[in-house]
């Protein structure tokens, strides 16, 4: 979770335009692009590895598992999607 206010300049960075510019980095194991910076969200809110108040190895972990249960419950309906589809789910 994040603050509201942190939420809201998010999405005004949507309307405006802001995100179609911005610089990003992919966030491991799931292949998402996180902006690097966003006017009036601290950068370290936008990582989810920065804003994780527990340890590395907790951090690492709790990635794993929610990986995994991706993986385990798109695997029930992996007959129906297609090969990109299916290539970017999570990567352990």
């Amino acid at each position: 979770r994040i603050a509201l206010k942190y939420s809201r300049a998010i999405v005004d960075a949507i309307h405006n335009g802001e995100l179609k510019n911005a610089e990003y980095t992919t966030y491991p194991v799931f292949g998402l692009e996180i902006p690097k910076a966003v006017t009036g969200v601290p950068s370290e809110v936008l990582n989810p590895a920065t804003a994780w108040q527990g340890t590395p190895e907790t951090y690492k972990a709790t990635v794993d598992k929610l990986a995994a249960l991706f993986n385990k419950n798109f695997a029930k309906y992996a007959d129906q999607a297609t090969e990109d589809v299916i290539a970017a789910g999570p990567k352990l």
